[in-house]
């Protein structure tokens, strides 16, 4: 039989065909000389589509409004560190409206987001430069929100950067404290080879004011790739029409248009990747499902329920997905039969574990007939 998430990739494609039209005459009403933006035939064919199509029609009302305010606002900036509070307030006036805005034709809301996003983005990517430019004490003891779904928007500009700061030197010191351990192991790894008489190999040991100065290296390399890898308007846009669909029906989404190697899964039934079926809720990936005999369930550690943090290519440098929407977070996960991917994973206990799991072929008999 056909995969259910097959069957949603058809059941899209079938509503848009049948819907876009509709939707252009619909969104005319207003200017009959003006043509549909996409935001405005996307959002529109969307909406209509689930309304009319949907075995469950629900009502799109203000308490709908609401919903996908709440959870798209997790999304766009899940650890709360791009926003303020004041800027969370001047979101929330659209609170109520975007069901408004979905029968009018408009998409305020959506671009005042991203435009406040983006400017935050670009403030915060000089911030960091100016903060990592100067080395960290670790003498002086501070409490740091870890937990981000506990923490809350900063009240100002001057509280955000005090979070930043705060952000900043933890993940120095952490980075620090991983040096400290590969060290220590490389000094044990160097005694064992001396006492059986093999070649050692010497390095020079580093003290730990050397060890900040690369700690914070790494971590100014780190948020660089992170503000570089921004999403561009279709990703914006594709993430927005999702949050509409997974508020209106957690198990609908809107899939954008995929690359030849989903086509070819979606057909036969084969990929090579680590084996496991992800969702995104809250702002977070987390583990749906790990396929019978794959790559994940071999390598054990990797179970249902787990949220995935951060990836990495092999000893690279790691990714945060937090935030990021199923389909581009696959993109890192996903990759080459014989590759290692490390997934750094929170357990539904709150603890974290570094999991490395080498990709293989991922054969899903479900997409066969």
């Amino acid at each position: 039989m056909l995969s259910s998430r097959f069957k949603i990739g058809m059941y899209a494609g079938a509503v848009g065909a049948v819907f876009g039209l509709a939707s252009y005459r619909f969104y005319r009403h207003n200017d009959p000389t003006a043509l549909p933006s996409k935001e405005q035939i996307l959002v529109g064919t969307l909406v209509q589509g689930l309304s009319s199509a949907h075995y469950q029609p629900e009502r799109i009302d203000d308490a709908f409004s609401k919903r996908v305010f709440d959870l798209y606002l997790k999304r766009i900036d899940y650890r709360k560190k791009l926003l303020t509070q004041p800027d969370v307030t001047q979101l929330r006036q659209y609170e109520t409206k975007i069901d408004d805005e979905t029968k009018a034709g408009t998409h305020e809301f959506l671009d005042l987001s991203t435009k406040l996003i983006s400017d935050r983005t670009k403030q915060m990517q000089a911030l960091t430069h100016e903060l990592l430019a100067q080395p960290f004490t670790f003498d002086t003891d501070e409490t740091f929100q870890t937990n981000f779904e506990k923490s809350t928007f900063p009240a100002s500009a001057a509280d955000q950067r005090e979070q930043w700061r705060k952000l900043l030197k933890f993940e120095t010191l952490t980075r620090v404290a991983e040096m400290m351990d590969e060290q220590d192991k490389r000094h044990d790894r160097a005694k064992t080879a001396s006492q059986a008489k093999e070649p050692v190999t010497a390095e020079p040991d580093r003290t730990p004011a050397q060890m900040e100065v690369e700690a914070r290296k790494r971590v100014q390399k780190y948020y660089d790739e992170q503000f570089a890898d921004t999403p561009d308007a279709n990703e914006t846009l594709a993430s927005y029409a999702n949050t509409i669909a997974n508020t209106y029906d957690p198990h609908t989404e809107y899939f954008a248009p995929k690359d030849k190697d989903e086509f070819d899964y979606q057909l036969t039934g084969r990929l090579e990747g680590i084996g496991a079926t992800l969702r995104e809720k809250d702002g977070l990936i987390y583990i749906e499902e790990i396929v019978p005999g794959s790559a994940s369930f071999r390598q054990g550690q990797l179970k249902k329920g787990d949220a995935i943090l951060r990836v990495a290519q092999g000893a690279t440098e790691p990714v945060s997905i937090e935030g990021w929407h199923t389909a581009k977070a696959v993109t890192l996960i996903r990759g080459k039969k014989g590759t290692e991917v490390r997934l750094t994973v929170k357990k539904p206990d709150g603890s974290t574990k570094i999991i490395p799991i080498i990709r293989d072929v991922v054969i899903n008999e479900e997409t066969y007939a």
